[in-house]
């Protein structure tokens, strides 16, 4: 019985779903921990128990095979085996806020989470926010934060002057950050401080690394990298660890082999 073999799509086409597939084929060499020949790990994940193993496998996964990549003698590797990110010597803090509203001028901040790397270190901070007014209870239902959780909290000041030395010379990340942003400088600048560091704005980022992308929320980004149920969701600290793990996976589809600072990898300094 002849079975239909798949035409691959040309990489200009690229769907969600092709996205998907090749986040599978990254894992899937972490996993194995070396490289593996194409026909082989084409096989490996590619080909279902219905479809005729052969060269279309091998014909996809080229198409498949984003910067992320690196196809050598010995077959396909990964480039993050050969440069780290952030690279050494830089610093990234993953930053999220969650807060009462949408409007930096009449809502307020009820929790900060970030993530710093450098040079193999993590430094995580995470601290809930007294906003000083109640929390609306569609923002209690989203993020799970009501109002005894935050009433001994400190305020916004106190917990942005703690969280100011872990910021210090670094780049940062943020999902959306224009709205994180919009929230913060105007609060640090009342503490005297200008929040002037390079930020890389994930949404950015998406755009370039994946272009057959329409949607690229977090949780897009979340589904493309086959990251399952994501743990925390709109807590600070459960969208900083999304956010990071989507940057991780884009940087190196940007950078391609070639190790670059991440605030200049197609960054969008604001």
């Amino acid at each position: 019985m002849m079975h239909a073999v798949p035409k691959p799509n040309p990489p200009h086409s690229m769907s969600p779903t092709h996205y998907r597939l090749a986040t599978r084929l990254a894992r899937h060499l972490r996993n194995t921990g070396h490289e593996l020949p194409e026909q082989a790990l084409a096989e490996q994940i590619l080909a279902s128990p219905g479809l005729p193993r052969g060269a279309w496998a091998r014909d996809l996964l080229r198409d498949l095979l984003d910067g992320r990549f690196e196809r050598g003698e010995a077959g396909v590797g990964l480039w993050e085996w050969k440069y780290t990110f952030p690279a050494c010597g830089e610093a990234i803090v993953v930053l999220d806020i969650e807060t009462t509203g949408l409007s930096p001028d009449q809502h307020e901040i009820i929790e900060l989470a970030l993530v710093r790397l450098e040079n193999g270190r993590r430094t995580v901070f995470e601290r809930l926010v007294n906003p000083g007014v109640p929390i609306p209870p569609f923002i209690s239902r989203l993020t799970g934060i009501c109002n005894e959780d935050v009433r001994g909290a400190a305020d916004v000041y106190t917990v942005l002057r703690e969280a100011l030395p872990m910021l210090e010379d670094a780049t940062l990340i943020i999902q959306n950050a224009g709205f994180d942003l919009g929230f913060l400088r105007p609060r640090f600048r009342r503490l005297g401080v200008r929040l002037d560091n390079p930020v890389v704005d994930t949404i950015h980022w998406a755009r370039k690394a994946l272009p057959g992308l329409s949607k690229r929320g977090l949780d897009s980004l979340a589904w493309v990298f086959d990251l399952g149920s994501v743990a925390g969701r709109h807590r600070a600290l459960g969208d900083v660890e999304t956010t990071l793990q989507v940057a991780h996976e884009m940087y190196y589809m940007l950078t391609a082999g070639k190790p670059t600072a991440t605030s200049q990898v197609v960054a969008r300094t604001s």
